[in-house]
């Protein structure tokens, strides 16, 4: 029997593997950083008047029971009102448009990804560009803050093959740096050929 030196290389490679990014081999590629107006790279201060704070751990009851996923009083009071959210934009493959999903952790959900077997979280809302819907917005890395008005309540989006918790339809400001994001990853595409 080897020595548990000699079977060390083969189980670092092992964890290695095991490491790996399942996304590894879909089509989705390095983003860029999200637009300066909204990333978010340092503490954040009170949102704006009339905005509420919402995080996503404020979404579903703790400790999930016996009847699931619950939304929580203060999500089911926030329905109809504005609110500022803190995420990641869920990179998925194939974009759907006027719609993206922010996660509370990065995710990359590729086109080999089955609806039902991938890792976004079930906190995952819907972001609607409601003056854009046929806007793709290009991925964004790194940690975002939208502020729009939330509509509570499962939310089907056919073409994404998905329900969500609630959607945001967002503020006119936040969907203007997103079209001008857009804009901009199209030209440095453009140039880039």
């Amino acid at each position: 029997m080897p020595s548990f030196a000699c079977r060390l290389p083969i189980l670092a490679g092992l964890f290695l593997m095991a490491a790996l990014p399942a996304q590894a081999g879909t089509s989705v590629t390095q983003a860029p950083k999200a637009p300066s107006a909204l990333a978010v790279t340092k503490p954040l201060g009170t949102p704006p008047a009339g905005v509420t704070e919402l995080k996503f751990r404020d979404l579903f009851k703790l400790p999930v029971g016996p009847k699931g996923l619950e939304p929580t009083d203060k999500l089911l009071g926030l329905d109809g009102k504005r609110v500022r959210l803190v995420g990641y934009m869920v990179q998925q493959e194939p974009p759907v448009p006027g719609h993206f999903m922010l996660s509370p952790l990065p995710v990359v959900a590729g086109d080999a990804d089955d609806a039902w077997a991938d890792d976004i979280p079930a906190s995952a809302i819907f972001v609607k560009l409601p003056k854009s819907p046929d806007l793709v917005v290009p991925p964004m890395a790194g940690l975002i803050q939208l502020t729009g008005t939330l509509h509570v309540g499962l939310r089907d989006i056919p073409a994404a093959g998905r329900v969500a918790p609630a959607v945001l339809e967002l503020d006119v400001a936040p969907e203007r740096v997103l079209l001008r994001h857009a804009k901009s990853v199209a030209k440095a595409a453009s140039k880039a050929r």
